[in-house]
């Protein structure tokens, strides 16, 4: 399972992630929608490790990711898969 918990992000004082707290069990299917500029792919790369939150958790299995060591980090990304959608 993925937890995240409290999750800010902001880019040049713009807050574009506000609180965000979701979870996401292994074998279901999540959707994350919302318009252009909502903040979907930014909370995305923060739960894949591409972004770190500002302030927040995200849990894998109960493993924080972003207070562990980097080979706490390296063994929850060899469990990861991303594909990114229309990179022509």
């Amino acid at each position: 399972m993925i937890e995240v918990t409290d999750i800010y992000k902001a880019f040049n004082g713009k807050e574009v992630l506000k609180g965000i707290t979701a979870s996401f069990k292994k074998g279901e299917t999540n959707l994350i929608i919302g318009g252009s500029g909502t903040g979907k792919s930014v909370l995305l790369k923060c739960m894949i490790g591409l972004v770190k939150p500002d302030r927040g958790n995200v849990l894998y299995n109960g493993r924080d990711f972003y207070n562990c060591d980097k080979e706490t980090q390296q063994s929850i990304r060899r469990e990861m898969g991303v594909l990114f959608q229309g990179s022509f």
